[in-house]
């Protein structure tokens, strides 16, 4: 309006003040430390401002995360029955596997045979193999710990190994249904390919895919790969994550080895398959790949074995209560798993471009560091009369501007002298 001095900023909150102003009407700086007036509080940190509110959509999110929480409490069990279903089929594995032979294979991405393993060292080969999932499974629920009990009563924290790789379970199961829902709808019947033999079989091949594939994928496509970048970097430990995985970045390499293992990874299912199978054979490897990279090999081990291992309780108890459920279970599975499948594709776009698509929320300011001198001021005695400010209190003993009212007096928290 006509006749106001042009408005200027305060140097501490960016508040716009009149020129004029002496103080800022927001922090209480003193704007012109020259009179008696101002120049007593120059010292004085500002008063505490309160906490932002959180947005609707921080506050959606952790509502879904204690959800989720519980959720993954359910996974856990059904995970529990199925690890108790591999040790129960070792009675059936390992007679047929003495009496077999197997074989380990590379994938590039076409199965390449490489060392045959008749006899005891299938049966050998088999043990490791269940060792390494129970192992696997123990370490994540030991890590889970106390980060988990914070998801379930609902406080903001980092992301349980349990809770990520549940979750991402939940996510892939809500992309595989759509992506095959998909496909129905316009016409396509892809092959079921697969595993068709007996249940001795099943139980055998599903466990080497869950941990086997995770070595050669995981380990020998990242982690060795990444290892001797780094070594030639210079920078190469701790060398032990090359191979176990867990507590990378994500630059530019690891980016890289991600795709390209993903990659490989869903081509070589196309051998068993078909072409359909490709594009959510890549998706789960990046995921597989995400756990491996920021987990460790034991969380990408235990989603493959998650999915892997899932309809096992249907072949195991065959009946229409167990088809039931199972189908209520997958179900809420899914339902919860479109979410997850919204936000892990965010975040999977915003690790590839390096930007936030998201805004979550403004985040929460930090403490305000209250005292009577303000750390960033030098200081300097006062000597001038000690007047009354417009506004707050000060004690007209030290100068104090903090104060507690007792009986109808203000009583200097600084000093402890009434006013």
């Amino acid at each position: 309006m006509d006749g106001e001095g042009p408005e200027r900023t305060c140097p501490r909150c960016a508040a716009e003040v009149p020129e004029d102003a002496s103080f800022c009407f927001k922090c209480g700086l003193p704007l012109n430390g020259t009179d008696d007036i101002t120049r007593q509080y120059a010292f004085y940190a500002p008063p505490p401002r309160p906490f932002r509110e959180k947005s609707s959509l921080q506050s959606a999110r952790e509502v879904f995360r204690g959800i989720g929480a519980y959720m993954t409490l359910v996974v856990l069990a059904l995970v529990t029955i199925n690890v108790g279903i591999m040790l129960w089929g070792m009675h059936l594995v390992i007679p047929e596997a003495w009496e077999s032979a197997t074989s380990l294979f590379l994938v590039l991405p076409w199965i390449v045979k490489i060392v045959g393993l008749p006899g005891v060292w299938f049966v050998t080969y088999y043990i490791l193999l269940v060792a390494a999932v129970l192992l696997s499974y123990a370490v994540m629920l030991f890590l889970s710990g106390r980060t988990f009990w914070k998801e379930l009563t609902f406080k903001p924290t980092d992301h349980s190994p349990a809770y990520a790789v549940s979750t991402i379970f939940l996510a892939v199961l809500a992309m595989n249904a759509a992506y095959y829902l998909l496909l129905g709808f316009i016409g396509i019947d892809p092959s079921s390919g697969g595993v068709t033999g007996m249940l001795w079989e099943n139980l055998w091949s599903l466990l080497r895919a869950s941990v086997w594939e995770e070595v050669i994928c995981r380990i020998l496509y990242i982690g060795l790969p990444l290892g001797a970048v780094y070594i030639l970097k210079g920078k190469g430990a701790p060398y032990r994550r090359y191979i176990f995985g867990g507590n990378f970045q994500f630059g530019p390499w690891e980016k890289f080895f991600l795709v390209l293992s993903s990659a490989i990874f869903s081509l070589a299912h196309v051998f068993s398959w078909d072409l359909y199978k490709v594009p959510p054979t890549f998706l789960a490897g990046l995921a597989l790949g995400y756990l491996f990279l920021k987990y460790g090999v034991y969380a990408s081990i235990m989603l493959h074995f998650f999915i892997d291992y899932l309809s096992f309780p249907m072949d195991v108890w065959p009946g229409d209560t167990t088809d039931m459920i199972m189908g209520l279970l997958l179900l809420a599975f899914m339902a919860l798993g479109m979410v997850y499948l919204v936000y892990y594709s965010v975040r999977a776009l915003e690790l590839f471009s390096g930007r936030q698509i998201i805004k979550w929320g403004d985040p929460r300011p930090v403490s305000v560091y209250y005292q009577p001198l303000s750390p960033n001021a030098k200081y300097v005695p006062y000597d001038g009369p000690l007047t009354a400010p417009s506004f707050g209190f000060v004690c007209r003993h030290c100068a104090g501007t903090e104060a507690r009212y007792v009986d109808g007096k203000f009583v200097c928290s600084r000093c402890g002298r009434e006013n």
